[in-house]
Formats: C-alpha cells, sequence, structure tokens
C-alpha cells in the first residue's frame, strides 16, 4: 500500500514538473516576449516593451555562446524527458528569468495597489524558482546549470533596467511616444455631407 502511494506521489510530481517545465519551453517563451510586447506598446509604454524583447534577447544569446563554449553534456542518469543540446546553462532558467525579472520590476513600478503587485510578483518569482526545479528534477540539467542561468538572467536584467532608468532620465521614453505611436482609427468615420 505504502508502495503504491509513494508511486502515485512520485507520477504527480513528474507530471507537475513537466507541465511546469513545457510552459517554459522555447514557444510558449517566444508568444509570451510577443503577447507582453505588444500589450506594452499599445498602452504607450514603448520603452518598457523595448527593453523587455532587449532583456530576453541578450539573455538567449549569452546562453547560446557559453552553450557552444562550455560543452557539458546533460546529465546521463534517468531523464524523465527528452532534451537536446548542451547543458550549461539552463536556458529554460535564463530565459524565464530574464522574462520574469523585468515583469516584476515593471509589475512593482506600475501597478498602484501594492497588495496586487506584490501577489502578483510573487507568483512570477514561484513561477521562476519552479522552472529551475523542473530542470533538475526531470533529470535534463545540473543544479548549476540552472543557477548559472539565473546568474545570467539577473545580471542581464540588472544592465536593462538600469539602461531603462537612464533612457528615462534622458526622455528616450516621451521620444519614443511622439514619433512611433500608432493610432487606431477603426471605429472613427467621416460622417458624409448631404
Amino acid at each position: 500500500m505504502l508502495y503504491y502511494l509513494i508511486n502515485s506521489m512520485h507520477w504527480a510530481w513528474v507530471q507537475f514538473f513537466i507541465a511546469i517545465s513545457n510552459s517554459s519551453d522555447p514557444a510558449p517563451q517566444l508568444l509570451l516576449t510577443f503577447v507582453v510586447f505588444i500589450i506594452l506598446y499599445l498602452l504607450n509604454n514603448k520603452l518598457e516593451a523595448i527593453c523587455c524583447v532587449f532583456n530576453i534577447g541578450i539573455t538567449g544569446f549569452t546562453n547560446l555562446i557559453l552553450k557552444n563554449t562550455v560543452k557539458r553534456y546533460r546529465p546521463m542518469e534517468i531523464r524523465l524527458i527528452d532534451a537536446h543540446g548542451y547543458s550549461f546553462p539552463s536556458g529554460h532558467s535564463s530565459i524565464s528569468t530574464a522574462i520574469g525579472l523585468v515583469l516584476i520590476y515593471f509589475i512593482l513600478k506600475r501597478i498602484k495597489n501594492k497588495k496586487i503587485a506584490y501577489t502578483l510578483s510573487g507568483l512570477i518569482f514561484t513561477y521562476l524558482i519552479l522552472v529551475g526545479i523542473s530542470r533538475v528534477y526531470l533529470g535534463v540539467h545540473y543544479p548549476t546549470d540552472v543557477l548559472g542561468g539565473w546568474v545570467i538572467a539577473i545580471i542581464w536584467s540588472y544592465i536593462t533596467i538600469s539602461a531603462y532608468k537612464f533612457c528615462m532620465s534622458k526622455g528616450v521614453n516621451k521620444f519614443l511616444d511622439k514619433y512611433f505611436t500608432i493610432k487606431l482609427n477603426i471605429f472613427k468615420h467621416k460622417a458624409k455631407s448631404i
């Protein structure tokens, strides 16, 4: 009886971490990046939109360079899912963290209701930790791969947020709003004179 209970609990954890891992695959990450960019852009937060895309892009590029420089093979023990390419650093961990950290920054900056802002930020932060744990639990990364991914994302997020603050102080956001605003006049019709 205890054996079946332990097995069913293990199966439940495996399914949970597979779902977390799949949600941080490249396709969902690209879709989320695109959606965040469009929402921020249409809400006239163009500088934030550019910063989000830059942070994700540069983190992904750094991740790719390090993977092909270090060339660390994935764990050879039991893998619960298929994974290809080199192991260090964890791309799932680095890219999801790059997305999450800038979102947390802008949530805390923009949402006036601090209870909502802290709740959303806490949920995002918890998700980022779970992504890293899922990659180790499923046997496709070493813990140091995940730590490396987190460090890369933290460094680039810090640089991106610092650049954002500098650009804000120089009025770049006003320039973007003035010259790169899309006006949607779909519902405006000129009345014809009779």
